[in-house]
C-alpha cells in the first residue's frame, strides 16, 4: 500500500455527487492498486453509501445553520423565534381610527351619552360592513352642537373610534398550577395591546395585563407577555414565579378559569374613504359620517419587514438618543406609516409623523401612543413633540402622443396611475426629493405612450418645469399621491371615442 499524504479536500462540495466524486478521487490517490471503480464494485458501493449519507447530513446541517441568521432564515416560524431571542415581536395589523361626526334631532333631550365600546358600522367601498368601537365615554351636550341646519339636526364632533371588534371573556383553559403556562388565543386577527385575562378562583377574580416581556416582571406580578406566530395565531405565556406572577391552581369543585377578552381586526381595510356614513345602536345619533375618513390601518408587518427592522432595534436598545433611534422605535409603533425625528437642540426633539396609507395628521390616539411608547425610552429631560407632515401636492401637465390601437381613454388613465404611482405613499419619505427623470423613465415605459412633453413639473398649481427638474421637500414635507386636480394630460394620437 502507498503511503498517504496530504490530500486537497474541498468541503464545499455538499452534494452527492460532488461526494462520490471527491471519495473517488481519494482511493485512487491512496490506493492506486484499486483500479476497478465500476458501479458494481463493492467498495464504490460502500463509498456511494457514504456519499448519500453525508449528502443528507449536510443538507440538515445547512438548513439549521441558516436558521441561525435572520439574513439567511427562510423558515417563518424559525425567523419568528430567533428574533423572539432579541427580544422582536411580529407588529399584529394596527387599526384604523375615525374622527366621527354625530348628528341628533334638535328637540332631542339633552346630554346624550356614547359609551365606550359602542359598535359603529361602516359600509366600505367593496361592500363589506366594517365595524369601529368608540374609545371612551363620549357626552354630548348642548354646548357642543353646533347650529340647527338641514333636517332638523345638530351636529357634534368628534366621537373617536378604532377600527375592530371586542371579544370578552373567552374561555383559555383551567389553570394546573405550573409555572410558564401557555394559552393560544381562539379568534384572530388579535389587535396588539388589547389583551387583558381574567384569573377566575375560589378567592375571586383577579385582572392580569399584558407586558412586553416577563424578564423584567416580579414574582408577584400578575402578568403575561404576548407570542406571536408567523401564521398570526397569538399565544398568552404568564411566569413562572421568580418572572411573573404564576395563575394558582384550584381543586376539583372549584378550578381555576382564565378568561381573556381582547380585540380583532385590523388592517388598511379600516382606512375608510372621506364622507362615509356609519350605523349605530344608539338610537338619539340620527346620523353617523367620518368627514376626514379613516387612517392608521395597515397590514401586519411582514417576515421580510420584521428581518429588516429587527436589527436596527436591537441596535437603539429601545434607546432614543439618535434621530435614528426616534424614527426606528415610532416605526414599531402600530398605525405610524412613516416618521422623521428632527433635533432642534440636544433635549428638544420634533417627531414627524404620518399615519399609516396617508399624508394626514396623526389622530389624537395615535399621538398619545407615541408619547407613551417613548415615555420609556427617551433620555431624561428630553422633550418630545408629535407632530404631523406638511403635505406636498405635486402639479404635473404633459402632452402625450399615443400608439395606434390605444384608445385615448385607456392611455390617459395609465399615465396618470403611472404618475401618481412614482409618489404613492410607500414610495416616498419625509423631505424626499422628487426627480423629473424618474417621472419620464415611468412614463415613456409604458407600452400605450409613443412619446411625451412634460409641461409642468412643480409644487405650485400656476407653476411650470422646474429648470434642474427637481422638486425639493423639507424634512417636514412629505409628497402626496396626485388627485386629479394635479395631473392634466393632453392625449393626442391612438383611437379616440
Amino acid at each position: 500500500m502507498s503511503e498517504v499524504r496530504g490530500l486537497p479536500i474541498d468541503y464545499t462540495n455538499l452534494g452527492y455527487e460532488a461526494l462520490r466524486e471527491s471519495m473517488l478521487a481519494i482511493a485512487r490517490q491512496t490506493l492506486p492498486e484499486w483500479t476497478d471503480h465500476s458501479e458494481n464494485d463493492l467498495g464504490v458501493l460502500l463509498i456511494e453509501l457514504f456519499a448519500y449519507a453525508a449528502d443528507v447530513t449536510l443538507y440538515y446541517q445547512s438548513r439549521i445553520a441558516a436558521q441561525l441568521f435572520p439574513e439567511t432564515s427562510d423558515e417563518p416560524e424559525s425567523l419568528v423565534q430567533l428574533l423572539r431571542l432579541l427580544g422582536y415581536e411580529l407588529r399584529s395589523a394596527p387599526p384604523a381610527t375615525v374622527e366621527l361626526a354625530v348628528a341628533v334631532d334638535a328637540a332631542q333631550p339633552l346630554p346624550v351619552t356614547v359609551p365606550a365600546g359602542t359598535a359603529f358600522l361602516a359600509q366600505t367601498p367593496t361592500g363589506e360592513r366594517q365595524q369601529f368601537e368608540a374609545v371612551r365615554d363620549t357626552t354630548i351636550t348642548g354646548a357642543g352642537l353646533g347650529p340647527v341646519v338641514e333636517e332638523n339636526l345638530r351636529w357634534f364632533l368628534p366621537v373617536t373610534a378604532v377600527e375592530g371588534r371586542t371579544v370578552t371573556d373567552e374561555l383559555l383553559g383551567v389553570s394546573d398550577g405550573a409555572p410558564n403556562q401557555l394559552y393560544t388565543l381562539g379568534e384572530g386577527p388579535v389587535i396588539g395591546g388589547s389583551v387583558t385575562v381574567t384569573v377566575a378562583g375560589p378567592g375571586g377574580p383577579t385582572r392580569w395585563q399584558e407586558v412586553r416581556s416577563l424578564a423584567t416582571a416580579g414574582p408577584a406580578q400578575r402578568c403575561f407577555a404576548t407570542q406571536r406566530a408567523a401564521d398570526g395565531r397569538v399565544t398568552l405565556l404568564f411566569g413562572d414565579g421568580v418572572n411573573g406572577a404564576v395563575p394558582p391552581r384550584g381543586g376539583a369543585l372549584d378550578p381555576v378559569e382564565l378568561l381573556a377578552t381582547y380585540r380583532v381586526g385590523g388592517g388598511p381595510q379600516g382606512n375608510v374613504p372621506p364622507g362615509t356614513t356609519f350605523t349605530s345602536p344608539v338610537s338619539a345619533l340620527r346620523r353617523i359620517v367620518a368627514p376626514a375618513g379613516g387612517t392608521g390601518g395597515a397590514a401586519a408587518e411582514s417576515i421580510t419587514g420584521a428581518r429588516d427592522l429587527a436589527p436596527r432595534l436591537y441596535r437603539a436598545q429601545d434607546r432614543a438618543v439618535t434621530a435614528d433611534d426616534h424614527v426606528e422605535l415610532a416605526l414599531r409603533t402600530p398605525g405610524v406609516g412613516k416618521a422623521r425625528a428632527v433635533a432642534l437642540n440636544w433635549n428638544d426633539v420634533l417627531l414627524y409623523v404620518a399615519p399609516s396609507g396617508r399624508v394626514e395628521q396623526p389622530s389624537e390616539l395615535l399621538r398619545r401612543d407615541l408619547l407613551s411608547a417613548f415615555e420609556q425610552s427617551r433620555m431624561a429631560g428630553t422633550v418630545l413633540r408629535v407632530l404631523g407632515p406638511e403635505p406636498v401636492d405635486v402639479y404635473f401637465a404633459a402632452t402625450v402622443r399615443a400608439e395606434p390601437y390605444f384608445l385615448q381613454e385607456d392611455v390617459r388613465a395609465a399615465v396618470t396611475g403611472a404618475a401618481a404611482d412614482l409618489i404613492a405613499f410607500d414610495r416616498v419619505d419625509f423631505g424626499e426629493p422628487i426627480y423629473l427623470s424618474r417621472l419620464y423613465d415611468a412614463l415613456q415605459s409604458l407600452p400605450q405612450v409613443a412619446s411625451l412633453t412634460v409641461t409642468q413639473f412643480s409644487r405650485s398649481p400656476d407653476g411650470g418645469v422646474d429648470a434642474d427638474g427637481v422638486i425639493e421637500l423639507e424634512p417636514f414635507e412629505l409628497a402626496r399621491a396626485g388627485y386629479a386636480e394635479t395631473i392634466r394630460l393632453v392625449v393626442t394620437g391612438g383611437v379616440a371615442r
